[in-house]
């Protein structure tokens, strides 16, 4: 089996037909143009459209070819001036470390110094074991409800759940029973009470 000489590839048919390439990478691609006759067309094609834009061009180098030019030599120094590692301003750096301190000011100084928040407490503090559910009525009004828990001594502890339920905290187990009662009682405000 004969050897077939290896096809060039973009970058050595550009230097060929730009003129950029050694005598020894012409001969190459001349060798491949002779056993590949789809490669010989193709060169044929390239340097007919050369040759037709530089006699556009009066002789004169055409703005392709000059804008083609640019853009090798912009590579070509790219490629030489490459660092191994990017470099930061040092200002970069110092604005890097001043926002790790400020946040780690703010996560662990800040909460230790300034303590606990007073005034705000869990809503189940003091009122577990005398709870009551309690599902008010669609129809009950915001100040008939409110008037009814003040007067059975009754706090809010959780609701409204997804299905309209309340929760209801009391000081004692007689609290909660009294209040039972008054709840049960109150038609068109309160439809169920279940002792938690």
């Amino acid at each position: 089996m004969a050897d077939e000489p290896r096809l060039p590839d973009d970058d050595e048919l550009l230097d060929y037909l730009a003129g950029r390439s050694s005598a020894e990478a012409s001969r190459r691609v001349r060798q491949a143009a002779e056993a590949d006759p789809d490669l010989a067309a193709d060169l044929a094609l390239m340097q007919g459209a050369k040759a037709a834009m530089q006699d556009l061009g009066g002789g004169e180098a055409t703005p392709g070819a000059l804008g083609w030019a640019r853009l090798d030599r912009a590579i070509e120094a790219e490629r030489r001036s490459a660092l191994p590692a990017m470099r930061r301003p040092v200002w970069q750096v110092a604005a890097a470390a001043a926002v790790v301190a400020v946040v780690g000011w703010q996560l662990v100084a800040v909460p230790i110094l300034s303590g606990p928040e007073e005034g705000y407490v869990t809503a189940t503090d003091g009122t577990e074991g005398f709870t009551l559910t309690v599902a008010f009525a669609p129809t009950a009004t915001e100040a008939d409800i409110r008037a009814l828990l003040t007067g059975i001594g009754a706090e809010v502890t959780g609701g409204p759940s997804a299905l309209g339920l309340w929760q209801l905290g009391f000081d004692s187990d007689e609290a909660r029973t009294a209040a039972t009662a008054t709840l049960e009682g109150a038609a068109g405000i309160v439809e169920s009470v279940q002792t938690d």
